[in-house]
């Protein structure tokens, strides 16, 4: 019985970002009515899960693990939300749940970035300590880049769309293009930022042999994947221009570390 709660709380935490993705892009915005109470009981069931998984493991794992973890079960509440609104009509009529959207990202990003270097500490070996270490760099540098596009996406945009509802550019001041293509710059180091430093943790966590080494080879291909289809110009033809969307979403860009922590709350002793 132990070991079946076992698999069905890696199981299910393993599916919790998947489920979470699906739902969003089928069922779109639901009423916070409906979401909220869904979210509060997802973050039941993470915990207990976590829980169940890591009620054995060395406190060290323990402690690294549970930020990763708590990340996603905040991103968890975009189940409800669906994904951002396409124009800037439905944005504004959603303009503080937009807000709210991006807050939590930016302490996602956070506890991620926490979880990281917490896990950094585990890797005590010359050769895991030097990658985790290239890894703390690049997602140092990483994270004020991201925080600064959350506050980009969820309050400078909400409030250009709320005093230039209109699609056009006509009437809005030069100043607002200039800011728009220089995050898109930021966006595209800070995303390949993360996705390099998740790529050291992964090939740490390798060289450490705390994890599958296939399952880190995978964990660091995506990042590599995420990488290149997050430099590639956003106006390609599909299906490239959906590949370069959802490589630079901010919920995926924290996926791995996620999953890595899930898999060594698993596999750890």
């Amino acid at each position: 019985m132990k070991v079946f709660s076992q698999v069905l709380s890696y199981v299910f935490l393993l599916a919790v970002p998947f489920l979470v993705t699906v739902s969003a892009f089928t069922f779109g915005h639901l009423s916070y009515a409906v979401y909220l109470p869904g979210w509060f009981v997802n973050i039941l069931f993470m915990f207990f899960a976590f829980r169940k998984l890591g009620y054995e493991k060395e406190q060290a794992i323990r402690r690294a693990v549970w930020p990763l973890i708590v990340s996603w079960a905040l991103i968890s509440v975009f189940a409800g939300m669906g994904p951002p609104p396409s124009t800037a009509k439905a944005w504004v009529a959603l303009a503080l749940e937009q807000q709210v959207r991006y807050c939590v990202l930016i302490l996602s990003g956070v506890l991620t970035t926490v979880g990281l270097f917490r896990l950094r500490e585990t890797l005590t070996g010359n050769s895991e300590f030097r990658y985790a270490q290239i890894g703390k760099i690049m997602i140092l540098i990483a994270l004020p880049l991201f925080v600064a596009n959350m506050i980009y996406w969820g309050f400078f945009l909400t409030e250009v769309f709320i005093k230039y509802p209109s699609q056009r550019t006509l009437g809005k001041p030069g100043w607002i293009q200039t800011v728009s293509v220089s995050f898109t710059v930021v966006r595209l180091i800070e995303v390949t930022l993360l996705y390099l430093g998740t790529a050291a943790f992964a090939y740490a966590i390798k060289k450490s042999g705390k994890l599958n080494p296939t399952a880190c080879k995978i964990y660091a291909l995506f990042c590599i994947l995420g990488i290149i289809l997050n430099l590639l110009p956003g106006n390609l033809p599909e299906p490239l221009a959906t590949a370069n969307y959802v490589s630079y979403i901010p919920a995926i860009t924290l996926l791995i570390p996620y999953l890595m922590a899930v898999n060594l709350l698993k596999n750890a002793k």
